[in-house]
């Protein structure tokens, strides 16, 4: 696996528009665009700013930079009410960007039961839209139905494994169950997963850094080679703005990073990720 086949999240770009943002990408040949609608996570956005006419500009863009969107992100709990409604926005969505795999969270362990009451309507809804939800492991602390690789079988087994996949991040391992080895873990996850997030984690007194690769407290060497040995699909998301607190909460810095900067901390992950193979 080449190092630029896989994705790259448009994660690392908070603060950007994607005017700006898919050039960036482009320069740092970057072709496989992974595009991030993820609450709290990047510049405030509603549902309904998912609009086809945008998905169109979007494409019309990629385009004309030889770029390709598979995966999106758009991460909620699929446990909560209005959790079909959201979720059909972003299958509408990805589907108009060319993706076939939505990724999101599955549900708070409190959300377990409307979660499971909801899973044939929501898979349902991703059918319908030609894409496959992609449920990853979350960085937050909260219990969750998907804590870490040991909770899949579990999961899986009460949904329809043709609609419903595994997106797994070890760096919201790190985060999420600090006791667990995100390396052991991501291997036990490894034949059990569909895709997964390279999220570079650093820990500090204040919580949690998001860095790029190589600088990292995940021995992400061993997890990359195991990936690619395995010939699995992968997204980097690199949140450079993002970091979390000693509670595992997310939070943002008051401004975006330089462009310049950001594309000096992607290459070099690219870099690194290349001279890996």
């Amino acid at each position: 696996m080449s190092a630029l086949s896989c994705s790259v999240s448009t994660a690392a770009y908070d603060g950007y528009g994607f005017d700006r943002i898919l050039p960036s990408l482009a320069r740092c040949g970057v072709r496989q665009v992974e595009f991030a609608f993820i609450d709290g996570y990047v510049e405030t956005f509603t549902d309904a700013d998912l609009t086809l006419a945008l998905a169109d500009d979007l494409c019309r863009e990629m385009r004309g930079l030889d770029q390709h969107c598979r995966y999106f992100s758009g991460h909620i709990d699929l446990g909560l009410d209005n959790a079909p409604a959201r979720l059909e926005a972003r299958c509408r969505f990805a589907a108009a960007l060319g993706a076939k795999f939505v990724i999101t969270n599955a549900a708070t362990l409190g959300n377990r039961a409307r979660f499971l009451a909801n899973a044939e309507r929501m898979g349902h809804i991703a059918r319908h839209h030609g894409v496959r939800i992609l449920l990853e492991n979350p960085g937050n602390g909260e219990p969750n139905m998907l804590d870490h690789a040991g909770d899949i079988p579990a999961l899986m087994a009460t949904l329809d494994d043709a609609t419903f996949g595994i997106n797994y991040d070890c760096g919201n391992l790190l985060s999420h169950q600090p006791a667990r080895s995100p390396e052991a873990d991501i291997e036990q996850a490894l034949p059990l997963a569909d895709h997964f997030h390279i999220k570079p984690c650093h820990r500090t007194a204040n919580g949690y850094d998001f860095t790029e690769l190589g600088d990292s407290d995940i021995d992400e060497a061993r997890v990359l080679r195991a990936l690619m040995a395995a010939e699995r699909p992968f997204s980097l998301e690199l949140p450079f703005r993002l970091h979390r607190d000693p509670q595992a909460q997310p939070w943002r810095d008051d401004k975006p990073l330089p462009l310049d900067l950001i594309e000096e901390k992607l290459g070099r992950s690219l870099e690194r990720l290349d001279n890996l193979q």
